[in-house]
């Protein structure tokens, strides 16, 4: 193949291994993007109540993401084939039992429990197979190429998994449907358990030689001062989720909006597919603060575009930014988590990107209640401006000793 520095996309995909290990990882990352609509539905048509669905989603959630560092850490402590393997079932089993229950009209509060069972033992297969790429494409390129892959297609599974759903649930019961991803993760998730990369992920005890003495990742300044981007980009995309559909509500409704938050999206992996091409200099966390500084300048721009073709027009430029801070963060927290703890650091990465947009969903409907959406988006671009000086801050404290363009491969 070609040189790292000149590696095309496809020449990532046709490096030993990659083929089966990644496309693997994707049969079972599929399915989460499928389990959302007919879940909530499933539990609706069971109990007859919306309420109760919309708990059995945010139970769901919050055990997926909560729990998601404890989850990794029994990767990096007891090695990746035997954890992964175990929640895979556990997953799987857990997401046919909420559909038996569904189908037979159980109780309410049997399908909350199953639903929260199922999030909490949710197998971290995106975080997985990312740590997994550092043995597949070591080299600088070849693995900035392969992460920037990574992020622009987990992107677009979750722009096409609600639609393939919703089209699922046009022909079929919502307990029918939620077998579909319940066997793609069993599937998916134990063929890539079964691959030799992912069996490479062996146990990495704590009490290693280099790991004594050091404090947990999410103590680490160094490591908070790449976390907190992530999470500020996060509440910025949740803010944009929520503050869309107010802002087209008299212009196009709905329908204006979907397509609008689709460009976002859409953005977002072309956005991706640029940036795994490009060469930049500078260190991760002056890589983070610059793009997310566009990405709120972008959403400060929102307050001031008017109609759904200029807010389309914005998404879009704004989804630019988007992959590229998760394919930087990624990189950057699996370096600093070191042999013994890449799979904490990347699931951090993750979990800090869906706290930031919880955070972000929650706080700017109160905004858009109080004073409107251009102040309300204003404010949030001046908020995430703050919270950036702040991870500034940390970073400057910690020596600076932020990632190089060389350690991430430049």
């Amino acid at each position: 193949m070609p040189s790292a520095s000149e590696a095309r996309y496809i020449d990532v995909l046709a490096l030993p291994r990659v083929p089966l290990t990644f496309g693997t990882s994707l049969i079972g990352r599929a399915a989460y993007a499928l389990v959302f609509l007919p879940l909530l539905y499933a539990v609706t048509d069971a109990t007859g109540s919306i309420a109760q669905a919309g708990i059995a989603i945010a139970l769901y959630g919050a055990g997926a993401g909560f729990l998601a560092p404890a989850r990794a850490w029994l990767i990096d402590r007891f090695g990746a084939r035997t954890v992964l393997a175990t929640l895979v079932i556990l997953f799987a089993l857990a997401l046919a039992s909420i559909a038996i229950a569904a189908l037979t009209a159980s109780g309410g509060v049997l399908l909350l429990v199953l639903s929260a069972a199922a999030g909490s033992v949710a197998p971290p297969l995106g975080p997985t197979m990312r740590v997994a790429w550092r043995s597949l494409a070591p080299e600088g390129q070849a693995l900035r190429r392969a992460m920037s892959l990574d992020a622009v297609i987990e992107e677009l599974l979750y722009l096409a998994g609600p639609a393939v759903a919703g089209l699922a649930l046009a022909f079929a019961r919502p307990g029918v449907v939620l077998l579909g991803p319940a066997a793609m993760v069993l599937v998916g998730g134990l063929w890539f358990v079964t691959t030799p990369a992912v069996g490479a992920l062996g146990a990495k005890p704590s009490t290693a030689p280099g790991d004594r003495g050091r404090r947990p990742l999410i103590l680490e300044r160094r490591f908070l001062a790449i976390l907190l981007p992530v999470l500020i980009a996060g509440g910025l995309s949740g803010v944009i989720g929520v503050a869309v559909p107010k802002v087209l509500s008299g212009e196009g409704g709905s329908a204006a909006a979907g397509i609008a938050l689709g460009c976002f999206a859409g953005g977002s992996a072309v956005g991706g597919l640029l940036f795994g091409r490009m060469r930049v200099r500078g260190s991760a966390f002056r890589q983070l603060a610059v793009l997310v500084l566009l990405l709120a300048s972008a959403l400060a721009t929102l307050a001031f575009a008017s109609g759904p073709v200029a807010v389309a027009v914005v998404l879009a430029v704004a989804g630019l930014c988007f992959s590229p801070i998760m394919i930087v963060g990624y990189m950057a927290a699996g370096t600093m988590g070191g042999e013994h703890r890449q799979n904490s650091a990347t699931t951090w990465v993750n979990t800090g990107h869906n706290l930031g947009s919880a955070a972000g969903s929650a706080l700017i409907g109160i905004g858009l209640q109080l004073a409107g959406a251009p102040t309300a988006m204003l404010w949030t671009a001046g908020a995430a401006a703050l919270l950036l000086l702040v991870a500034g801050v940390l970073n400057a404290s910690a020596g600076g000793r932020s990632m190089s363009a060389n350690e991430l491969g430049e």
